[in-house]
């Protein structure tokens, strides 16, 4: 069983992965994961669309501010929701769930043609040193044509050297007059002394608008339940907009 209670007022394009958008403490997540057989099954009222991925893309934190996958390893999008994953000696896996995010709603309900019903599959290898992800997705959005979405990853650790992520993701708006999506991400990481160094690149496409995102930080482990992190991000924008830079430190305390 996993429940997570949120609470926060962090908003904008320039928040943290951390950010929390809450008023008032609230239940962000609820659900329950069983096996069955050799699928691992999970269901609940308040399930979040990247929580049944088998497939890893990444190995970057993702920590600070850039992620990579934004299309098909959508978090915001959280519903009644059901999902199996299932995965082999041999490094295979693969897994699909189904997420309505108005499934609490009489007047919609969910797999109906008011209901915004959100799909999501994945297919990956993972090795010791090697592994690579595919995830598609497909969201109606309560209409007649559906939004879908395209993404690979690969990702390699080589000894001595830094973890490597590469990722690209695409979406196709299905609303007319909208322009297709694209992202592109790099990530590279390396334990540095008692921490863990971090940098990354991000070009995203939305909609005819190019957005050129740079972070690097550190994350220093103060012990088992805090870690401080430091660094700064760079945000570039296509066109006559400002570029944005921004230096932060971060705590983080688990319990």
């Amino acid at each position: 069983l996993y429940a997570q209670l949120v609470q926060g007022n962090q908003t904008g394009d320039l928040a943290l992965q951390s950010a929390e958008n809450y008023n008032s403490l609230e239940v962000g997540s609820l659900f329950y994961s069983f096996p069955v057989s050799d699928l691992q099954v999970t269901a609940g009222p308040l399930l979040d669309a990247d929580d049944v991925i088998s497939a890893t893309t990444s190995l970057y934190s993702e920590g600070f501010r850039l992620a990579s996958m934004p299309y098909g390893v959508d978090g915001d999008v959280t519903g009644a929701g059901v999902g199996a994953s299932w995965a082999n000696d041999n490094g295979f896996n693969a897994s699909f769930a189904t997420v309505s995010v108005s499934g609490n709603a009489p007047s919609t309900g969910i797999y109906t043609t008011e209901s915004a019903d959100h799909y999501v599959a994945s297919l990956g290898y993972d090795s010791d040193t090697w592994g690579l992800g595919l995830i598609f997705t497909d969201d109606d959005n309560t209409t007649a044509a559906n939004d879908t979405s395209f993404g690979a990853g690969v990702y390699f650790r080589p000894d001595g050297f830094p973890t490597i992520s590469v990722a690209y993701d695409s979406l196709s708006d299905a609303t007319v007059g909208t322009a297709d999506s694209s992202d592109f991400f790099v990530g590279l990481e390396h334990e540095v002394g008692p921490g863990t160094a971090s940098a990354a690149y991000q070009s995203r496409d939305t909609s005819g608008t190019t957005t050129s995102n740079y972070e690097v930080f550190y994350t220093y482990p103060v012990n088992d339940g805090v870690s401080v992190s430091g660094g700064f991000f760079t945000e570039e924008q296509s066109g006559t907009t400002e570029d944005t830079t921004g230096y932060v430190v971060e705590t983080t305390f688990s319990f």
